[in-house]
């Protein structure tokens, strides 16, 4: 979904400000912590929202993508996915 198309949406924090947290998500900058029990890097976003790496010990097809190598991470809030971002392309869910 287009930025302009979201307009009326739950906010939701924009696609450049999701790379730049992907980018550090994944190149280990200040910021990303670690989920205590599962050990998976995060980042802190605006909007009460954090982006979370894929978890590749899952059984999904999003798993299965991490495990070949492929950056995959989700955009969450209260335990709702808003997005999906897959080696730099951010993907907006269910708007």
């Amino acid at each position: 979904m287009a930025e302009s198309d979201r307009a009326g949406a739950e906010e939701v924090p924009e696609a450049g400000v999701i790379l730049v947290a992907f980018e550090k998500l994944f190149a280990g900058g200040r910021g990303v912590r670690r989920f205590r029990q599962s050990g998976l890097r995060h980042v802190e976003l605006p909007h009460d929202c954090v982006l979370i790496e894929q978890n590749p010990k899952k059984s999904s097809e999003w798993a299965e993508l991490a495990r070949s190598g492929r950056r995959v991470a989700w955009v969450m809030r209260d335990g709702r996915y808003l997005a999906r971002v897959v080696d730099g392309e951010v993907t907006f869910l269910g708007q």
